[in-house]
Formats: structure tokens, sequence, C-alpha cells
């Protein structure tokens, strides 16, 4: 125990993100937390959850946040939540400023109670309002405490961030290596330059400040050379049994999702959980897409690794389904076949069985359903439904060739689509598809395209979204470059600085609520009239548009479809 409390996390790997020292123990069940007891001069962490998608049911536990827990555990600190989407245990239906009001009651008794050295917020752009709000407070509450920002919203735009929110350190990707770094540096009262992966707020003078950013961290090396050394979230900290797993995702919520998310049968519980980090596709990502929010390089955990965190799930949790929150889960054939070796295996040798879904990529599919036939074997598909697979998800995004072929779609054509979708409902039952409207080049005859595609196979998609610019993708910089970004907030195309990125980051909902950044050269009221026949023609789940906490849930057509101050 010594020698693992000498050696800080993300001392266990060299600088090539290669695990050193595979002797070291690590947090994986409740069981195993107990042996890393918190040092007398460890520092006491705070982790805030900000609440999202206020219209639902909170049903994901914060899982990047539960590997940092870990981590800061693991190195002796005291970590502790503060998890305000979970504490609403239900839908808002209270106005904005009332929920505000109990947002703030929480926060500012919290750090009475626990007086933190160190506070991390983590979330995604969508969450900038909240995260703002909440920075505030732990500021005017607690203004010596350094605060770090983690998650997506922090490795898309690293120095806007730390400028702009009241945060001292922004953690840029995968985090756990980084954070424990940064814990090491903060307890010994160190600068943090040199740090791979932050961007920070470097004191020039007292009172004065620079923003730096150090670089990228080289990402954990894949399977036993690195991620199968990562420890599980802390989950045991999470009110994962109170909340999390009583509310369904993926497959047990794939009816109710975009209604509010409700149990459509008591007894049936859910988490969440991943099995590798980044996306096959990062290096010429789809343009709507933020791909190397978890590293550029795709990585996966070893197979045995998922399934003994899989069969923990079910064992601690009861959880009857178990989704994979990967950016792509089914893309490498060898190693999904070993996956859905591994838990036929672990069925007949231990009687562990539990249902499981995650995303998949149609030209991938449809590859190996026409290799399959050729070949004589079953399928991916038929591989995994056989060991426990029962929802596979699809980022379809449109049925136009020309559309398809202007977002970068990579390797997808329409004919595997079909092809893909065919086979996925024929060995599931249905497939979970989403689709976006507003693309370059959408017209209406682009879309009439979408909904034959669907007609053609015969799918009920999931949900119809607008096409949205996002940080970090192809998409925000050509929405820059067309002014759409400043359209958004003032109703007027035009360059956007930081406050105008900053005013439309506040009023980022749903990308099925409105249309914020229209490509196409349609008006957006078309683009939203298209959007509801398209839904309505083909059943779609998402005939809500969702609004912010406060404002009225809406169900017609609407008009004047973008947040703008006209």
């Amino acid at each position: 125990m010594a020698k693992q409390l000498s050696v800080r996390f993300y001392q266990r790997f060299d600088s090539g993100g290669k695990i050193l020292d595979e002797r070291l123990a690590r947090i994986t069940t409740d069981s195993s937390a107990k042996a890393f007891e918190p040092r007398p001069d460890g520092l006491k962490v705070l982790l805030i959850n900000p609440p999202i998608r206020e219209w639902s049911y909170p049903n994901i536990m914060p899982l990047g946040q539960g590997y940092m827990a870990a981590v800061a555990v693991t190195d002796g600190h005291q970590a502790d939540v503060l998890d305000l989407n979970a504490e609403r245990r239900e839908p808002v239906n209270v106005s904005e400023p009332e929920f505000g009001r109990w947002v703030e009651a929480r926060v500012l008794e919290k750090i009475e109670c626990d007086r933190p050295d160190v506070i991390g917020i983590g979330g995604i752009i969508t969450q900038y309002g909240r995260i703002k709000a909440i920075g505030r407070l732990c500021r005017r509450a607690c203004p010596e405490v350094p605060i770090v920002l983690g998650g997506g919203i922090a490795s898309s735009m690293p120095e806007f961030m730390v400028r702009r929110l009241p945060v001292d350190v922004a953690v840029q990707e995968e985090g756990e290596v980084t954070f424990s770094e940064v814990l090491h540096r903060l307890e010994m009262g160190a600068s943090l330059e040199g740090v791979k992966g932050v961007a920070y707020r470097h004191e020039v003078r007292p009172g004065e400040f620079n923003i730096r950013n150090n670089g990228l961290r080289p990402s954990v090396l894949a399977k036993e050379e690195g991620l199968d050394w990562l420890p599980w979230p802390l989950r045991s900290l999470w009110p994962v049994d109170e909340v999390y797993r009583r509310n369904p995702v993926g497959h047990l919520n794939w009816r109710s999702k975009w209604q509010d998310g409700a149990a459509m049968e008591s007894g049936q519980f859910a988490v969440s959980m991943i099995a590798s980090r980044g996306c096959p596709y990062a290096g010429h990502a789809c343009d709507y897409c933020y791909a190397a929010y978890l590293g550029a390089q795709y990585r996966l955990r070893s197979p045995r690794e998922v399934v003994d965190e899989m069969q923990h799930l079910k064992e601690r949790y009861g959880a009857g389904y178990i989704h994979f929150l990967d950016d792509l889960l089914m893309t490498d054939y060898r190693w999904a076949t070993e996956l859905c070796s591994e838990l036929q295996a672990r069925r007949k040798a231990t009687g562990f069985e539990v249902m499981w879904g995650g995303t998949c990529r149609t030209n991938i599919i449809a590859d190996d359903v026409l290799r399959a036939k050729r070949e004589g074997r079953r399928n991916i598909l038929e591989l995994a439904h056989e060991a426990g697979m029962r929802q596979a998800c699809y980022g379809v995004e449109s049925g136009s060739p020309q559309v398809l072929k202007l977002i970068d779609k990579s390797g997808q054509t329409v004919e595997k689509m079909e092809i893909a979708i065919r086979e996925t409902r024929r060995v599931m039952g249905y497939a979970d598809c989403s689709f976006m409207i507003g693309s370059p080049g959408e017209t209406a005859d682009s879309v009439r395209e979408t909904v034959e595609l669907c007609q053609r196979v015969g799918l009920q998609p999931e949900v119809f979204f607008f096409t949205t610019a996002y940080p970090a993708t192809a998409f925000w910089h050509l929405a820059l470059e067309r002014g759409l970004i400043r359209k958004a907030v003032t109703g007027v195309a035009g360059p956007a600085n930081d406050d105008i990125m900053e005013q439309y980051f506040l009023r980022l909902g749903e990308q099925g609520d409105s249309v914020r950044t229209n490509f196409s050269d349609l008006p957006d009221e078309e683009i939203v009239r298209l959007s509801w026949e398209a839904i309505s023609q083909l059943g779609a789940q998402n005939v809500f548009r969702h609004p912010h906490t406060g404002e009225t849930q809406r169900r017609d057509v609407i008009r004047g479809a973008t947040h703008a101050d006209v």
C-alpha cells in the first residue's frame, strides 16, 4: 500500500500512454475501492454534475466524472459528489427562476458542508449556461478554490472556456491521467506549466492572468497496454440504485425517450458503460460530429475486461440491460466476435447473461452482412444477438446521396444503409436510427429521398434532428464562415466574436427543438415544415420540441424557428 500511494496514478503510464506497472491495484468493484484510504494530506475533491435534459427523467450517470472520482481516490484524495441532475429526480416542471434558485441553494449548501480543496465540473456544450452559473456560485462561495472543467465542453474550445467561464483549468480529451497530475500539482502548490492535456489560467502577476494551452496528452493505449488498467467508474458515489438504474436507457426507453424518458415497465434496471475511446473515423470525421473528444485514436478495451464490468453491473445493480455509450461500438469485426465469444463462454461457465446495446455504422454492418453470405457464416449482428445484443443504433442522417457526400458521411451509401437497416430489423426486431434535416445541399427532394429510404426498408426512425453546428466540428467552422452563428443569435448573418459565440451556446438545447444553423438554401420555416412532415409520415419518436426549463413544450410547427433576438 505504501508503494501504491507513493506512485500517483499518472505516474503509472509512460509519456506515450503505455502502462508501466501492471501489479498496482485499481478500483473496479465497490469492495476494491475500500483498499484506497484517503491520505491525511490529500485533497478534498468535489465533483458537480449539472442538470441536463431537464425535460426528461435522469437516466445516465456521468461516467466521465465516475472515472475522475476513481482516479482521485486512487491517489489518496477524498472524493464527493453533488449530482444536481440526479437530485431533481424527474422532469423539471417549475419556472426557470425557481429551478435556478434550487440549483443555487444546493451548490452553496454542499460547498458549506464539504469545504472542498478542488471543485470539478463537467458536461457538454448544451450545458454551458448551467455550468457558467454553477461556476459563478462556486467562485463566490470559495474564491480561492481552483475549479477544474472537464468533459466535451472543455475539450471542444479549451481556451475559450477558460477565458469565459469561471474556471481555472480545462482538462482536454481523455482525462484520467491528466486529472491525476493536475491534482498532484495543486496539492503541491506547483504551477501547471508543462502538464500536457490542460489549458489554464497562468498568473502573470497578482490579479493578472493569461491563458496557456499545454497541448494534448497522448491517449492511453488500447487493451492490455493501457485501457485495461484504468479504473472503472466509482459508481458508489452516485445514486445509481435510487435514480439512474430505475430510469431506462437505450433499448428499454426507445419508445419513451423523446417524450420524458419514463420507465415503461417497473423493475427493469438499466446502467451504462463504455468499451472504447475515440472513433475510427475521427481523422476524417463526419462534418457534424466532434469525434475526437476522447482522443483522435480509436482504442478498445479487451473483451474479457469489458465482460467483467458487465457482469459486475448485473450482479451489483441487478441490471437487465446495459447500454454502451461509445461513439462507435460495433466497428471492429474481430473485437466484436471476441466480445460475443466471451459473453457466450461466461454464460456457459457462470450462467451470466444480460441484454445490451450500442452504436453501429451502416457501411460496416452492411459489408459484414455481404461478406458473411459469401463465406457461409453468421454475420456480426446475428452473433451479437445470440450474445444478448438487443439494440443497434445508427446515425443515418440522410437518405440523399448528395447530402451524404456533402456532410462527408465516409463510406456510407444508400445501398449499404438499406442492407444494414433491413438486417438489423430482421435480427433485432427494429433499428434505432436518427436523421437530421438542414444540412448543406438539403432540398425538399433530398428530404423526400430520406422518407422514401425509410419507407422502402419499413423503418420507423427514432428522431429527426435539425443540423446544428457544434464546436470542434467541420460544421462549426462552416457556420462561422457563413455567419450562421451570429444569425442564430441576432437574426442577421455576420462574424461572431466571443460574445456572440457565448450567446449561441447559452441558447443551445436539443438538436430537434429548433433550427439554429440552417446550412441549406431553404428558409428555416420550410426546414421545420419538412421535418414535421417526415416525422408524421414515418411515425418518428420525437413528436415533441423540448424547450429550455420554464418554457412551454410545443408540438405544433414552429414559426420563426431560430432562437434569435431579431
